[in-house]
C-alpha cells in the first residue's frame, strides 16, 4: 500500500538527533486511552510518544504482516499472524527503527531496501540530491551526453538511486560509482540498484574501498585505497559530480544528541568517525572531509555535495574547500533548499540557502559553475595544478594540447624535481631507501663505488 508523504516523512525524522532529555513522561491517562483502542498500543507510545503515529505505526506493522503471511501461503508455509505481529511490537518497544521491521524506507519518492548494518536513509539527504538534479535538469548539453557521478559512502545506494530518477533524462548517459567499505551496504547498495535502477549493463558499478586511506601509502594487504580501487577495477579516474554523506558526528555528540534507537540499532561506523581514544572531538567528526575534497580535486570533479551534521561544522568545511583554491564558489544548504525564504549570508562570507537546520556545502569549479548558473573562473585548470603534487609545465615544452579539455598531466616536472632532490642531499636519501626496506622486510641495498641501488619508485644516478 503506498504512504503519503506525510507519512514518509515522519519516518525519516523520527531518529534524528533529538536530546533524549527534552522528550516528555507519557501520562497514565494516555496509556489507558491506547490500551482501550488497542493492546498493543502502550507498548509503542515509548518510541512513537504521540498516540496517532504509535496507531499508524501499528497499522503498518499489521500490514506488514499480512504481506509476508501471504507470501508464505503462495510458497505453501503458514505463520501465527499474531505471534509475528507480537513480536514486532515488543522490538519496536525496544527501540529497533520500523524501517529495519519494515525492511524499507523512502527517499524521495522511492522505496529503499533497507538492513540491520547499514544506515537508514534520511530526507534530509534526500532534499538536498533533488535540489541539486532540479538545478542539472536545466542544462543543455552534458560531455558529450555523459555525466559522472562519484557517490562515497554509499550506504543503500539510495543517493545515486535518486539522482538518476530526478534526473529523468534520455539524452544523458549517467554513469554511477556507488562506494563503501562495509560489504553488507555493498551487497544491499546491489539489491536496490537491481531493483530500481534504470541504467544499461555496467553503467552503475560498486565498489568496496576504504576513502580515508592514503593512496600514496606502501599497501600490500587490507583493504584498497579509493585510487588503487578504481585502477585495479578499471574505473575511470575523472568525475563530473562527487556526492557523499560521510560518518561526520564526533564521540561527545553521538552521546550527547542522538536516540537510543539510534545508538542501540543503526551502525556507528556509518555515524562517527574512527578515531583514537583521548584525541580530538572536533576533528575526528571532521576526519573524513579533507580526504573527500582532496578525492574531489584528484577526481576533477566539477560539483561537490557534502553532508554535514550543522552549521559550525559547514564552516569548517568550507574553510577546508577554501583552502584547496579550486572552486569557483560554495554554498552552504539548509534542510529544505528550495524554500522560498530569502538567502542569508555568513560572517564568513558564503551563501545559505533555504530553511531548517543546514545540512550540506555545495562546491562547484569550472563547467560545474555553467551548470548551476553560477559564473566560472578562467584559470580553472592552472588551478587544479597548483592545488595537486604536480607542477604545471608550459605547454609548448610538455607538447600538451592547449584546445583540449581532456585532463593532461605531465610527470616530467615531478621526476625531475625528485631527482634535484637527491642530487641535493643524497646522504638523507639514502637513509630513507634504507628504513624503508627495513620497514617492508626486504633486502638492504648495497653501495658499490659510486653508483647507488635504489627502489624503481626512487629517481636514480649513477
Amino acid at each position: 500500500m503506498h504512504r503519503d508523504r506525510i507519512n514518509r516523512r515522519y519516518r525519516s525524522h523520527q531518529h534524528h538527533n533529538v536530546p533524549i532529555s527534552e522528550m516528555p513522561r507519557i501520562p497514565i491517562s494516555l496509556l489507558r486511552q491506547a490500551h482501550t483502542i488497542d493492546p498493543l498500543l502502550p507498548a509503542l507510545l515509548a518510541p512513537c510518544r504521540s498516540l496517532n503515529v504509535a496507531q499508524t505505526e501499528l497499522r503498518w506493522m499489521r500490514e506488514h504482516v499480512d504481506r509476508v503471511a501471504k507470501a508464505r501461503r503462495a510458497r505453501g508455509d503458514i505463520i501465527a499472524k499474531g505471534a509475528m505481529l507480537r513480536q514486532l511490537v515488543r522490538e519496536r518497544s525496544s527501540g529497533k527503527p520500523l524501517q529495519y521491521q519494515l525492511g524499507t524506507e523512502y527517499f524521495g519518492d522511492l522505496e529503499i531496501q533497507c538492513r540491520p548494518g547499514v544506515l537508514i536513509p534520511r530526507q534530509d539527504t534526500a532534499a538536498s540530491v533533488a535540489n541539486l538534479v532540479r538545478l542539472l535538469r536545466k542544462v543543455p548539453k552534458f560531455n558529450e551526453g555523459e555525466l559522472r557521478l562519484l557517490d562515497l559512502c554509499t550506504g543503500t545506494g539510495c543517493i545515486p538511486l535518486l539522482f538518476q530518477h530526478e534526473l529523468a533524462r534520455n539524452d544523458v548517459d549517467l554513469r554511477v560509482l556507488a562506494v563503501d567499505v562495509s560489504d553488507t551496504a555493498i551487497n544491499l547498495a546491489r539489491e536496490n540498484m537491481q531493483r530500481l535502477s534504470k541504467s544499461k549493463p555496467g553503467q552503475m558499478a560498486l565498489l568496496k574501498a576504504d576513502v580515508l586511506i592514503d593512496p600514496f601509502a606502501d599497501q600490500t594487504r587490507g583493504m584498497r585505497n579509493l585510487k588503487r580501487a578504481m585502477f585495479e577495477e578499471q574505473h575511470p579516474q575523472f568525475w563530473d559530480i562527487l556526492i557523499s554523506n560521510p560518518p561526520y558526528i564526533s564521540p561527545s555528540a553521538y552521546w550527547r544528541t542522538t536516540t537510543r534507537s539510534v545508538r542501540g540499532f543503526e551502525p556507528t561506523l556509518a555515524l562517527v568517525p574512527p578515531g583514537r581514544a583521548g584525541g580530538d572531538d572536533t576533528k575526528q567528526g571532521d576526519l573524513f572531509y579533507p580526504k573527500l575534497l582532496a578525492i574531489a580535486r584528484d577526481v576533477e570533479a566539477k560539483i561537490v555535495l557534502l553532508e554535514v551534521a550543522n552549521l559550525e561544522q559547514a564552516q569548517r568545511v568550507v574553510r577546508l574547500a577554501r583552502a584547496l583554491d579550486i572552486f569557483d564558489g560554495i554554498e552552504v544548504w539548509r534542510e529544505d533548499p528550495t524554500s522560498s525564504a530569502p538567502n542569508s549570508s555568513d560572517k564568513h562570507g558564503f551563501t545559505i540557502v533555504g530553511e531548517g537546520n543546514v545540512r550540506s556545502v555545495l562546491c562547484w569549479r569550472g563547467k560545474g559553475s555553467s551548470w548551476l548558473g553560477k559564473v566560472a573562473a578562467q584559470d580553472d585548470n592552472h588551478r587544479i595544478l597548483q592545488s595537486s603534487s604536480f607542477r604545471p609545465v608550459p605547454a609548448k615544452a610538455a607538447h600538451l594540447d592547449t584546445t583540449s579539455s581532456q585532463p593532461q598531466f605531465d610527470m616530467s616536472s615531478w621526476v625531475e624535481q625528485r631527482r634535484l632532490e637527491f642530487d641535493r642531499n643524497p646522504c638523507s636519501r639514502w637513509k630513507q631507501i634504507k628504513n624503508r626496506a627495513k620497514k617492508n622486510d626486504r633486502k638492504k641495498r648495497k653501495v658499490k663505488g659510486n653508483t647507488w641501488y635504489q627502489y624503481a619508485d626512487i629517481p636514480w644516478r649513477t
